[in-house]
């Protein structure tokens, strides 16, 4: 197959380049911030749960397995009482798809404070849901990724 190149040049490359940019800047213009929707915000909390949960499971059985009983206790009100503390929720929906339901790609930032108030670094996952908008309902699909949130165009 023969193979085909597209040079620009001078009015051209500017204009080429000006479009880029406008794509970039309506992409990044249509992010939204979703920490208002409570249907939404019960669905992250149970897809972060299940990540952060068997971590919490694996402490308990090792602090259980170390035999000392003062740890176990301390290791088992620390996961007890700790708290998912959501930092930021961003949407990022398809810029040319008109129907719904649409996949819609989610930037979570969230921290694990325990008992003692101490907080983990912040973590940033990215999960695709599907959202139906006549009935708002928000279905977990898959962790997705910053390339799939950035680039959601279709």
């Amino acid at each position: 197959m023969p193979e085909r190149r597209i040079t620009l040049k001078g009015w051209k490359a500017m204009a080429a380049g000006a479009a880029l940019v406008g794509v970039v800047v309506f992409r990044v213009m249509t992010f939204s911030d979703k920490t208002g929707d409570a249907a939404l915000m019960r669905q992250l909390e149970v897809q972060l749960a299940s990540d952060y949960f068997p971590d919490q499971v694996e402490r308990v059985r090792a602090a259980r397995q170390g035999g000392a009983a003062g740890k176990l206790a301390d290791v088992v009100k620390s996961v007890t009482t700790g708290k998912l503390k959501v930092k930021s929720v961003q949407t990022s929906a398809p810029l040319f798809d008109f129907s719904t339901p649409k996949d819609v790609v989610v930037k979570v930032t969230y921290t694990l404070e325990d008992s003692s108030g101490a907080m983990t670094q912040p973590k940033t996952k990215y999960y695709l849901f599907t959202y139906g908008s006549p009935l708002k309902i928000w279905d977990y699909q898959y962790e997705s990724g910053p390339v799939r949130y950035y680039l959601n165009m279709l």
